[in-house]
């Protein structure tokens, strides 16, 4: 019986041995590119002039309508006035403005998706992720 448990125990020391390599296991670093960024094109801002007319409490009554309640009010001695094609004017030029706000926001958002997922490594957090608004 002693015979078959040194045997045992030769035969899987044997095996145990067999399966130890004296070299580590090869591994390769790879560096992979990063796909182009993708971000989205801003219009140019293109504004027009609107015109503003300064009406005084001595321009009279036929150049500027009936502004005496208007003076009566502001405590003023002159007021800026748009026509109403001026304040079209400006009612689209703020519309402009917004449009291109929003298309900078995209860009950013898309910067910072690109930087941001990139350096977490795969972990998929965002600064929308995060209790403090921080990226990790």
């Amino acid at each position: 019986m002693e015979i078959v448990k040194s045997l045992v125990t030769a035969a899987i020391a044997v095996t145990l041995a067999a399966c130890q390599t004296t070299q580590p296991p090869a591994t390769a670093i790879v560096q992979v590119e990063k796909p182009a960024i993708m971000v989205p094109a801003v219009d140019n801002i293109k504004l027009q002039d609107a015109e503003w007319y300064v009406i005084k409490k001595t321009t009279s009554p036929d150049q500027a309508g009936s502004p005496e309640k208007t003076f009566r009010e502001s405590n003023s001695d002159s007021l800026l006035a748009v026509t109403p094609d001026g304040y079209e004017i400006l009612a689209t030029n703020q519309a402009n403005l917004v449009k291109i706000i929003r298309q900078y926001q995209a860009q950013v958002a898309a910067y910072r998706d690109y930087y941001i997922k990139s350096t977490t490594d795969g972990a998929n957090t965002t600064a929308k992720d995060t209790k403090d608004g921080k990226s990790k």
